[in-house]
């Protein structure tokens, strides 16, 4: 079983060098991959399935072609894209997930997590995701038209991004000591995240390894690799 691991991708309804590029893998996953993981933040943001931006509909014919011609993808909601619903799916042929997902072959078992869950240092944000995933606070915010969402979606970032500048890199970063519970709890061999954009490949103490995917930008872009209880980080041009 060869799978492809992605995450991070932030693309924008925005006709650019990273969208191109996400295009081109899709059509080379469907060639070297049994299934495609895309473990959150497919999106810098989502505000509904009823979005009908004529880019956003572009990806969702992509993806969706891809799925008819026999590749499984799988998305995970990340702390940008968690308004993705059933009707994306239904649209594009991908099979939203859980975060902490277990995939078991007769080589190893990983969990696929997009990576907020672990950095629970960060209080002030761990308090904000639960406020935001809230059925209260969704059903209110499908609710306003899509010019509000819009707007109410660039503020949020801004906000995010001031508030991040403002904290210790540490805080943002996993907590190892819940690394470490979660993957003796579930015997893990590998888990893979992404939402840090630290890319690396770390060998624990346990045995298992924790591997970190990076985020699409700075013109680079990142992968993993899995087949027959082997992982590959790589980094590629956008």
């Amino acid at each position: 079983m060869a799978i492809a691991f992605i995450s991070d991708l932030h693309l924008e309804p925005i006709e650019n060098s990273r969208l191109k590029t996400f295009y081109n893998l899709l059509s080379r996953a469907n060639d070297d991959f049994d299934a495609l993981y895309i473990i959150g933040d497919l999106f810098e943001y989502w505000i509904g399935d009823d979005d009908e931006h004529p880019v956003n509909r572009n990806i969702i014919q992509n993806i969706k072609k891809s799925t008819d011609n026999g590749l499984g993808i799988f998305l995970m909601h990340g702390n940008r894209d968690f308004l993705l619903g059933s009707k994306f799916e239904e649209m594009t042929g991908a099979k939203i997930i859980d975060d902490m997902t277990i995939i078991e072959d007769e080589f190893c078992k990983i969990m696929v997590s997009h990576g907020d869950v672990f950095c629970t240092d960060d209080i002030e944000y761990q308090k904000l995701k639960k406020t935001l995933r809230s059925d209260e606070w969704i059903k209110s915010f499908l609710s306003k038209t899509i010019e509000e969402r819009i707007i109410f979606a660039n503020q949020l970032r801004s906000q995010s991004a001031e508030s991040s500048s403002n904290k210790a890199e540490s805080i943002m970063d996993v907590n190892l000591d819940y690394v470490d519970e979660v993957i003796e709890k579930n015997n893990l061999d590998i888990l893979i995240h992404g939402h840090t954009h630290r890319p690396a490949i770390h060998k624990l103490d346990s045995g298992a390894s924790r591997a970190v995917l990076g985020s699409w930008e700075n013109n680079e872009g990142w992968i993993i690799e899995y087949k027959q209880g082997n992982i590959d980080l790589k980094s590629f041009p956008l």
